[in-house]
């Protein structure tokens, strides 16, 4: 959908309907506009630089702005698309911090078990688990005896 090129009002030829044409009445030539003709239209700058126009035109034509102004006008597609590219992004967040997740774990694990090979063991890792080990199965126990 490419859109119409713009067309320099200087280059069309006048008619009677546009400002500041000279209207004829019964023959006789009216100089000055009657108030029946509107003002000359200010809003069209007389030195308008056409080919930015046409590249704007083209820029926002390749952006498909048509597209999500129809978008943003219809609320329940919007609100459809919104939710599914919040849903992908949720998953991609989950899938990235899982993969990131293992890749930190593998790293962590294999310098550890470099650390402990390298320093000859931490021992009183082994007496601490064992411990705490003890500690819960004890209150484990405990638990189970009272009624």
């Amino acid at each position: 959908m490419s859109a119409p090129a713009p067309v320099d009002p200087r280059s069309r030829p006048s008619t009677s309907a546009e400002p500041g044409a000279v209207k004829r009445s019964g023959g006789a030539a009216a100089s000055e506009p009657s108030s029946a003709q509107a003002a000359p239209d200010a809003r069209v700058p007389k030195d308008v630089d056409w080919e930015a126009l046409r590249q704007t035109a083209a820029f926002l034509d390749k952006a498909r702005l048509a597209e999500w102004v129809a978008i943003m006008n219809n609320p329940r597609r919007s609100i459809w698309i919104n939710f599914v590219a919040g849903v992908a992004r949720g998953v991609g967040m989950v899938v990235g911090a899982s993969i990131i997740g293992v890749i930190l774990m593998v790293v962590m694990i294999t310098l550890l078990k470099k650390a402990f090979i390298h320093a000859g063991g931490v021992p009183w890792v082994g007496t601490e688990m064992k411990e705490a080990i003890g500690f819960i199965l004890r209150a484990i126990r405990e638990r189970q005896a009272q009624p």
